[in-house]
């Protein structure tokens, strides 16, 4: 009984002295603050650029022909040759001319006949008319082939290419090649200075892009230096197959450098802008959906905040959704949690 008495005794002390020692260690569940480092919301000024691609294009061009068909017999002017508004380009053969100008030169000797039996009033007038109509139609045709029989330049410009060469026949046959014009015609001309850079932008950035905007063009072709323009068109309509409408800036080519087909890359300087600004590292990425938000310290508590990229400038980002002068966490973001409250670090 004694020795069962010692035993019971010895249990009951170590359960106390353990009791004991645990009421006796300092609380370690109460969470420490986490310390996080801020910056200012800044609002500045900012003048936003877009960056499209273009080609180059002709002022103006035509592909020259008849309205008739015919057998080309002298083209005056090789590729590369400058010609001037008004210049005779191709001649086509004249034998439908010639038998025209036969036939009107009969109807005239018929016309003169019937005009003096009726100034003595040897016909009546419904025949006077009768030859007075066919010989004004037949005015009219032999000027037509005549006309067509020559073809002129209808504005100044570089003959870039001879589609047809003397001694082929020429047939009013169209067809398409891709970024210019309709095939059809016997000699293709261009006004080369100045050029037009033609590019193409999306209903999402049409807004933002109007005419006398100034632009820098950048073309491989003069790779040293960009070249300073403005927006000078802007298509007021969208291509139902890519969404997008056209948009042209004007170029200088005196030095005869830019040809048309070459690639552009167009930069459009948009008006400046007063925006909020933050730095880089105050943007999070919510995983899985692709928005992005800050922390900002509102008395020492946080709160999250989603944001909207609008531009990104080096280390600063300009956004939608904050307000100048307010203090975004760029350090100590890892683990926070909406509604937390921080110990900042200054």
């Amino acid at each position: 009984m004694i020795g069962k008495s010692i035993v019971i005794t010895t249990t009951t002390l170590l359960l106390l002295a353990s009791c004991s020692g645990k009421n006796e260690q300092p609380d370690n569940q109460t969470q420490a603050i986490p310390e996080v480092i801020t910056d200012r919301v800044k609002l500045l000024s900012y003048a936003p650029t877009q960056m499209f691609t273009g080609t180059v294009l002709a002022n103006r061009e035509a592909n020259l022909g008849a309205a008739l068909p015919g057998k080309v017999e002298a083209i005056h002017f090789n590729e590369g040759d400058f010609v001037r508004k008004g210049d005779l380009i191709v001649e086509l053969s004249d034998e439908m001319l010639t038998q025209a100008e036969v036939e009107n030169q009969a109807l005239q000797k018929d016309y003169e006949r019937v005009k003096r039996l009726r100034e003595k009033e040897s016909i009546s007038q419904m025949e006077y008319d009768h030859i007075k109509a066919k010989l004004d139609a037949s005015n009219a045709k032999t000027e037509m082939i005549r006309k067509n029989t020559r073809v002129y330049a209808p504005f100044s410009g570089t003959i870039v290419e001879r589609m047809m060469e003397e001694g082929e026949i020429f047939f009013i046959n169209p067809g398409l090649d891709p970024g210019y014009s309709m095939r059809s015609g016997i000699v293709r001309l261009m006004q080369l200075n100045p050029v037009r850079v033609k590019f193409e932008v999306n209903e999402k950035d049409l807004s933002h892009i109007v005419k006398g905007l100034d632009a820098l063009i950048e073309l491989d072709a003069v790779p040293e230096k960009s070249i300073k323009a403005k927006v000078s068109s802007v298509k007021p309509m969208l291509s139902t197959l890519t969404r997008t409408a056209s948009a042209e800036v004007v170029l200088d080519n005196s030095n005869g450098l830019l040809m048309p087909g070459m690639f552009a890359r167009v930069t459009v300087m948009l008006p400046e802008q007063q925006l909020c600004f933050v730095p880089l590292n105050a943007i999070s990425h919510l995983p899985g959906t692709g928005e992005e938000f800050v922390y900002i310290v509102d008395n020492d508590v946080v709160k999250r905040i989603v944001v909207q990229r609008l531009y990104t400038n080096g280390n600063l980002v300009a956004v939608d959704g904050l307000e100048p002068n307010q203090s975004v966490v760029v350090e100590g973001k890892g683990k926070l949690q909406h509604g937390q409250k921080v110990n900042v670090r200054h």
